[in-house]
Formats: structure tokens, C-alpha cells, sequence
């Protein structure tokens, strides 16, 4: 690479500073007018930036989870749901109330102690595009998607125990003829 490809390369890092020069008072000072400016742009939010942050939160989480290609590597729906109800209500039975559950039910959902029921789960998609009407709508498929993707973790991850057990079952007749 030539000098001038080079240089015109870096051009758009010429602004970008390297904190490893700075001393250690530079960087406090750089840290509390950081912070400040945080702060202002923190007691400047409108009621409904107020409201949307914890919301939009888990909705992103959920979309990166779902659109990433990598398979799953651990399950996500429970925490993905807890973020949610916890945004939303300070307590969860006031949740189970809204969709009309057993508070029991709910709390065997978000530790992982029961799988949600399909009455649950229109449930809670009803109950998200309610709570995202004003905040920019919710993808109505976006919680099967959660779940599924998780029950497909779930399928593979146990696939090297069921694999020893369920082997004795499957015969290779067709497999046999070409050998």
C-alpha cells in the first residue's frame, strides 16, 4: 500500500483522540464533562422517553436475538419476559391479573418450570401491542420467535444424551443395500 492510499485510509481517524496519552487528571476531567453532559441530556427527557426506554429495551434485545444467524446458546425467553413485566409493573401478579392467569402459572413460566400454553402466549402478544401502540407498534411475532429459537436450543443441546438412548431404535436397511 502506498503512502497516499494510506494516508487517505486514515483520514477519517485523524479526529479520534488516544486516551492512553492523557494523564490521569485529563481523563477525570474528560470523564466529569462527559458525565454533566449526561446528566442534562438525562433531566431534559420527555415523559414519553421516560416511559419507552425500559420498554424498548427488552423489544431490541428480543429482535438481535432472534435476526442474529449463530444458533442459540443459552434460552432467552424467561429473561426476556421478566425485563418486560418488570418494566411494566412494579409487581408481577399485577401482570398475571392483566392476562388473566394464575399468578403460579407466571411464575413457572419465568423460571423456566413450565412451557407457555399457546392461550399464553396470544396473551401476551395481545398485551405487547397494547403496551407499544404509541411507542412505535410491536412485532406480533417476535415472542414465537423468542420461544421457538429457545426450544430449538433446547432440542439441540439435548441431542447428544438422546442420541445414545434413541440409536437402538433406528435400523439402516436402506443404508445396508449400498454398502
Amino acid at each position: 500500500m502506498n503512502k497516499k492510499k494510506k494516508d487517505e485510509d486514515l483520514e477519517e481517524f485523524k479526529y479520534l483522540i488516544d486516551s492512553r496519552n492523557f494523564s490521569e487528571e485529563e481523563r477525570k476531567a474528560d470523564l466529569e464533562i462527559m458525565m454533566k453532559a449526561r446528566e442534562a441530556r438525562f433531566r431534559k427527557r420527555t415523559k414519553t422517553e421516560i416511559i419507552q426506554a425500559p420498554l424498548d429495551q427488552p423489544k431490541y434485545l428480543m429482535k438481535d436475538y432472534t435476526e442474529d444467524p449463530e444458533p442459540a446458546t443459552e434460552a432467552r425467553f424467561s429473561e426476556f419476559l421478566k425485563t418486560y413485566v418488570d418494566a411494566l409493573y412494579s409487581k408481577r401478579i399485577e401482570f398475571a391479573a392483566d392476562l388473566s392467569i394464575e399468578p403460579i402459572v407466571l411464575s413457572h413460566i419465568l423460571n423456566n418450570h413450565r412451557n407457555p400454553k399457546d392461550s399464553f402466549m396470544s396473551r401476551l402478544i395481545i398485551h405487547s401491542e397494547g403496551s407499544y401502540r404509541d411507542l412505535g407498534g410491536f412485532d406480533r411475532e417476535l415472542w414465537p420467535r423468542v420461544y421457538f429459537k429457545d426450544k430449538m436450543y433446547k432440542f439441540i443441546a439435548s441431542q447428544e444424551q438422546l442420541k445414545e438412548s434413541e440409536a437402538k431404535y433406528v435400523r439402516h436397511k436402506k443404508w445396508d443395500q449400498y454398502s
